[in-house]
């Protein structure tokens, strides 16, 4: 059965990482488990007063049980609830291992943290389940009628692509910008035929465009995703290595700290 985790940091109706993981896991008839962390700083465990407010945030998160079941029954789909004491980063990392595709929140610039030294960036780079990151500001809806796929041939893009293809089967409009290159012929792997292969799993590109050659990937790209009004961009978390996307920038940077819709990200 498909599983859909969804990383529900607030208990409350218009949650949009919660109505969009639902709508999700209605739309593939998939199984949606709600979680609540309630983080951890080992550096206050010794102090007596810090457990007892960590006890009562995990007694209220427990209590929020009836809640999340009352949420499932509305949009038609089975799911449990879980709530689980720990660091934050490890806790949502380990347990999104079970699930097809996690759902989260877009890095938000409230948090004090850098766009790639957040907590959901972090365990993206975890290579755990691929993420559907969801816009603080977005309306809670899942729609998947215009999809635009970023490809550059990476492994990355290709566990993002195959994670998406429940939504490039269903969706009207399928359009490929790709950014790979043949580097060093007949020394680096030629790139993956994807065109064929899409072909082969019965999705229809609308249209296909080479990256402009331009340093700002990540600007063009949500530029493309705002010119053909795409409800989700699919992409690998793509660059050059970790360390250069966390404190250099990237592409992966620029999308986290500026999309406004949807983006179905793996890493």
């Amino acid at each position: 059965m498909f599983e859909v985790l969804v990383n529900t940091e607030e208990m409350r109706d218009d949650n949009p990482v919660v109505q969009a993981g639902l709508a999700l896991a209605s739309r593939l008839d998939a199984y949606a488990t709600g979680l609540n962390i309630v983080e951890v700083f080992p550096s206050t465990l010794a102090m007596s007063e810090i457990m007892v407010v960590l006890d009562a945030e995990e007694k209220e998160a427990r209590q929020c049980d009836t809640w999340w079941m009352n949420q499932c029954r509305k949009h038609g789909v089975d799911g449990s609830w879980e709530v689980i004491r720990g660091v934050y980063v490890p806790v949502l990392a380990r347990r999104s291992c079970m699930a097809d595709i996690t759902v989260s929140r877009l890095p938000s610039r409230d948090t004090g943290y850098p766009t790639g030294m957040d907590y959901v960036t972090r365990v993206l780079l975890t290579a755990a389940s691929p993420m559907l990151l969801v816009p603080p500001k977005w309306d809670g809806a899942f729609r998947q009628e215009r999809v635009l796929v970023a490809w550059n041939s990476s492994q990355e893009s290709m566990r993002a692509l195959r994670a998406a293809l429940p939504f490039l089967r269903e969706a009207d409009m399928v359009c490929l910008i790709d950014g790979a290159s043949d580097v060093l012929p007949g020394i680096t792997p030629p790139p993956l035929p994807v065109r064929d292969w899409l072909a082969r799993q019965g999705i229809i590109l609308h249209s296909v465009q080479q990256f402009p050659a331009t340093t700002s990937a990540g600007e063009a790209l949500l530029n493309q995703a705002h010119a053909m009004r795409a409800d989700l961009l699919v992409m690998g978390a793509w660059g050059h290595s970790r360390m250069s996307e966390l404190m250099l920038g990237g592409t992966t940077r620029h999308v986290l700290q500026h999309a406004q819709l949807p983006v179905l990200m793996a890493h």
